[in-house]
């Protein structure tokens, strides 16, 4: 379990070296939401454009929800990270209450094998909007 999770401290730490935060104005984020998904292999396609529909939805219309991002483990595609960040627990709540999520959640959930949903405090969040040059 620990090699997971040091796994998972990975991903995020790259997202963030990489600037891959730069447009979701992360310092803005008061709720983050971490889920570990392992998806049949059977289904990771039908999984994927599911996915991808719910996102760009739920960026699309949903002020609060700042960033959402998906990876997936190189060496096993079917085990996929999800970072989630919003303004804050009302916005997590009118989330998970969207037609969109919901639509997300009944097509999908008989194709996860296993998942692992872990709540986060943001301690320092930083994207290149609000880390000034040289600091």
């Amino acid at each position: 379990m620990f090699l997971r999770y040091l796994m998972y401290s990975t991903v995020l730490a790259a997202l963030f070296a990489s600037g891959g935060l730069e447009t979701a104005h992360a310092a803005d984020a008061t709720s983050v939401r971490i889920a570990h998904l392992q998806i049949k292999p059977e289904y990771l396609e039908a999984f994927t454009a599911a996915v991808k529909e719910e996102m760009e939805a739920a960026l699309r219309v949903e002020p609060g929800v700042l960033a959402i991002y998906a990876v997936a483990d190189k060496n096993d595609p079917t085990r996929l990270t999800f970072i989630e960040m919003y303004a804050d627990e009302d916005a997590y709540r009118l989330h998970r209450d969207t037609p969109h999520f919901r639509k997300y959640f009944h097509t999908t959930r008989d194709m996860i094998a296993e998942r692992v949903l872990l709540e986060a405090v943001p301690v320092e969040l930083r994207d290149k909007h609000n880390t000034p040059a040289g600091k």
